[in-house]
């Protein structure tokens, strides 16, 4: 066991942050979900192969007003994962001064862009523009990081985030003296 390994969820309010997290780690969802205030935080273990750790997953609430505080989570974080809603273009904006803090506090800190609530292509349609598939590719090549589309409704993707979590973290984090952790 590496050990526990601390994960930030960073984006605006109401992007899905915690409504994937709550998917995640318990299998559910709330169409009533309030905005988080502050932060939050889940652990659930992982394992690939031989290579298992807790992943200690931070959910920082994305209003303005929180925005100092979550900032100050960054600190020890081995991955991000910048979230945005793909029927708001404006949060995927958004992101860069997101990801602009994160890099401050934790410079190359390991990165997946996710665009959730994927389902509302299947119910907006054309009546919305919506951030396109191949859009989100090309955002998040700019900071050389994979991209996902989820909807934590669904749990379409949800695993897939996760799952490209554990193993870059298993890559970049391979034993606990490569994670920093004494034994």
């Amino acid at each position: 066991m590496i050990g526990i390994l601390k994960i930030v969820l960073i984006g605006e309010g109401g992007v899905g942050k915690t409504s994937l997290i709550k998917r995640y780690t318990w299998n559910t969802f709330d169409e009533n979900m309030k905005l988080t205030v502050g932060v939050d935080f889940a652990a659930k273990n992982v394992q690939q192969g031989e290579w298992a750790a807790t992943l200690q997953i931070w959910d920082l609430g994305g209003q303005i007003r929180f925005r100092d505080l979550a900032i100050s989570y960054f600190r020890g974080a081995r991955l991000a994962i910048a979230v945005f809603d793909i029927s708001s273009r404006y949060t995927m904006e958004r992101l860069n001064d997101w990801i602009t803090s994160l890099y401050q506090s934790v410079p190359r800190c390991p990165l997946i862009i996710v665009g959730n609530k994927c389902d509302l292509r299947d119910t907006l349609g054309a009546s919305r523009p919506l951030v396109t598939l191949q859009e989100g590719i090309e955002y998040a090549a700019q900071y050389n990081a994979p991209f996902i589309e989820a909807s934590a409704k669904e749990g379409r993707g949800v695993e897939d985030v996760f799952d490209a979590v554990t193993q870059i973290l298993a890559e970049k984090f391979p034993t606990r003296e490569a994670a920093g952790m004494a034994f």
